[in-house]
């Protein structure tokens, strides 16, 4: 089987993580691990053909996905009506905060286990990495996945959307195996070095534009599925998350030992902070966190990760 090392994808980076998941769910056949070097790199091997045939599999699959994704019946999209306010009337917005009553979430969620039904879990994996119907926020609306980093006017499928459309061929080589592939552009915060909080900076951010990985931020919005929402009682957990509110933080494993699509499931939904002998005998070498933090006007952002060995 071949091997290829993916050198912008650093696993220790929660954008670099959730992509590693995201290629592993694109490109069927493979298994993913990280480099215990240091560097934490990614890297996926799998299938009988050479390295660089795997790696023009890899961009030709990634190709497809993105094309296949700005069909409107895409698994993974949803809008609903935003209720009118003093200031705005009432839109249509593609974002993870219905009302539990409103007739578009209904009809998503039926169509969602319909489509399950039938052999297809796409949908129904966006969905229950999206939201759940039991938890609502202080406006009676459904609270979303920890991984929900939008607010005011921005809506994170919207985000979403406007990021793949940046996708190209030659840019998911660079973020790929190359790394350093920041361009202008809006992106979901999940990078660390995205955070615009002008108590942490030396200057106000509004003076630069964002930047933004698309390749890896697409990719990892691709992954999310492999990091599902539940409901815990009234409130809603989201896989690897701990904490509540404005004290959250992502806990997520590193290991060395090529892993498959399924190994990968099972090993996300195991806390693996504990017997360090443990981890050691499942091939677990790191252990990597990263605080969420959220600003007054409800942005999200990862804080910069912490790696326990």
């Amino acid at each position: 089987m071949s091997r290829i090392d993916l050198k912008g994808v650093d696993g220790s980076n929660p954008l670099g993580f959730m992509a590693a998941l995201g290629l592993l769910r694109i490109v069927p056949g493979t298994k993913l691990a990280f480099l215990d070097d240091g560097s934490y790199q990614a890297f996926v091997v799998g299938l009988d053909i050479s390295e660089s045939d795997l790696k023009k599999h890899i961009l030709r699959l990634i190709a497809r996905d993105v094309q296949s994704a700005r069909k409107p019946s895409a698994p993974w999209c949803f809008t609903y009506t935003k209720a009118a306010t003093r200031k705005k009337r009432s839109e249509v917005v593609a974002d993870l905060k219905p009302p539990p009553d409103d007739p578009n979430f209904t009809k998503f969620l039926q169509g969602c286990v319909e489509a399950w039904r039938k052999g297809d879990e796409e949908a129904a994996a966006y969905a229950a990495a999206y939201f759940t119907d039991v938890a609502v926020d202080g406006k009676r609306n459904t609270k979303p996945t920890a991984f929900h980093f939008t607010a005011a006017n921005q809506t994170f499928l919207g985000q979403v959307e406007s990021i793949r459309d940046l996708v190209t061929e030659e840019w998911v080589e660079q973020a790929l195996f190359e790394g350093h592939a920041e361009r202008p552009g809006t992106n979901l915060r999940w990078d660390p070095g995205s955070e615009r909080n002008w108590a942490l900076l030396a200057e106000d951010p509004n003076k630069k534009g964002t930047r933004v990985n698309a390749p890896l931020e697409w990719l990892a919005f691709r992954g999310l599925p492999l990091l599902p929402s539940f409901p815990q009682g009234t409130r809603i957990a989201t896989t690897g998350v701990v904490g509540r509110g404005d004290d959250m933080t992502f806990t997520w494993p590193l290991w060395s030992a090529p892993a498959s699509l399924q190994t990968t499931r099972s090993l996300l939904q195991v806390d693996w902070t504990g017997n360090a002998k443990e981890r050691a005998a499942r091939g677990i070498f790191a252990i990597c966190s990263s605080r969420i933090r959220r600003t007054s006007q409800g942005f999200g952002n990862f804080a910069p990760s912490a790696v326990i060995s």
